[in-house]
């Protein structure tokens, strides 16, 4: 195993543009999860929800606005989907409602590597899979971004299926603040 350099993005090596034609799901809708959907909508990026229904979330989720599916529909929808569940539920979300929907030029991203460092998780060869994990708890990544600022956040490549993950992780971290 090689340690890279540490390297710091700013939003100027972020194009947002790259999230525009795409829809993202955010699988969860706990601390990470509302503040990631909602900053991305108000980013301008298609975004959709996925949760249980009748799970405690669907029903805030869709108070503010938001489109909400099951997870498998919400997977079956996305060019994106940001896992943001507990890494205890990860493994059985994935399995039970993304694994089948994932299909080639698809991104799989995380806020935490815990499930593809442990090899809970294992994504096809096709997919990109990054992670952007914010340092901050979910209130304060909303809040921030309602104040027109952002979070210190940690970008990483998993998988380079595309030759793009750097940049659409970049986007990505960006539409959140």
């Amino acid at each position: 195993m090689t340690n890279a350099p540490v390297r710091v993005y700013y939003d100027t090596d972020a194009d947002r543009s790259l999230l525009a034609g795409r829809t993202i799901a955010v699988i969860g809708y706990g601390s990470q999860g509302h503040a990631h959907a909602l900053n991305l909508t108000e980013s301008g990026a298609r975004v959709v929800v996925g949760l249980r229904p009748g799970g405690a979330s669907w029903d805030r989720a869709q108070a503010a606005g938001l489109e909400v599916r099951p997870v498998a529909d919400a997977a079956e929808r996305a060019d994106v989907i940001m896992m943001l569940v507990p890494d205890q539920d990860g493994r059985t979300v994935y399995e039970s409602g993304i694994a089948a929907a994932l299909r080639p030029g698809n991104t799989l991203m995380f806020a935490h590597g815990f499930n593809i460092h442990y090899g809970e998780i294992v994504p096809p060869a096709e997919v990109d899979v990054t992670m952007v994990a914010p340092k901050s708890p979910g209130h304060l990544v909303r809040s921030e971004y309602e104040a027109g600022r952002g979070v210190p956040g940690l970008v990483a490549v998993h998988q380079d299926a595309s030759g793009n993950a750097l940049a659409n992780g970049l986007a990505y971290a960006a539409g959140i603040g």
